[in-house]
């Protein structure tokens, strides 16, 4: 069974450093190690006021969107099934 997390939007940026990844000035999510700039499963780089989702097992950014979130989720529990 996963467990999901909840994190205020307000505190995103203080908790975000737990999962490796910083803020970036222009306020990206950047991994902490590599530096590279973390993308969506579409390559997009989103700014922390866009991301809506977390992925699980990793930090997979998705999109504040409704439709793009449910999207995520629908692709993460057909992975998990097979």
């Amino acid at each position: 069974m996963s467990t999901e997390l909840v994190i205020d939007r307000n505190k995103l940026e203080s908790f975000l450093p737990v999962l490796g990844v910083e803020v970036t000035e222009e306020g990206y999510i950047r991994d902490i190690e590599s530096k590279e700039i973390c993308t969506s499963s579409e390559g997009e780089r989103l700014t922390i006021d866009e991301i809506g989702y977390l992925g699980h097992g990793s930090v997979e950014p998705v999109e504040d969107d409704f439709s793009a979130i449910v999207s995520h989720l629908s692709s993460r529990k057909i992975r998990e099934e097979r």
